[in-house]
């Protein structure tokens, strides 16, 4: 059997390329949904409406064929995992 690192990224590997098709905002949008972030909290951070985040959510649902923000969510804990340093990290800010 294969080393057990690579179940991720084997795992998420269709979706993990489909990431570069989202649009700058849904990968902001991306990011957050990863790091935990509510819709109103991702709407906070980005000074935009609920209703925005969800279209945004509903878009990257869509692009990357997931059916739930928890798969989202798996997706982009397995990008940051596997292009961690190559993106600058984001400033700590709590979600409420």
């Amino acid at each position: 059997m294969g080393d057990d690192a690579e179940v991720p990224a084997v795992r998420w590997q269709i979706e993990l390329a489909r990431v570069g098709s989202l649009s700058e905002r849904e990968t902001q949008v991306f990011g957050l949904l990863g790091a935990g972030y509510s819709n109103r909290g991702i709407a906070a951070r980005l000074h935009v409406t609920e209703r925005t985040v969800k279209a945004h959510v509903a878009a990257i649902l869509a692009k990357l064929e997931v059916e739930s923000r928890l798969q989202v969510g798996l997706v982009a804990q397995a990008h940051q995992l596997m292009y961690e340093g190559t993106v600058p990290e984001q400033p700590t800010v709590t979600d409420n």
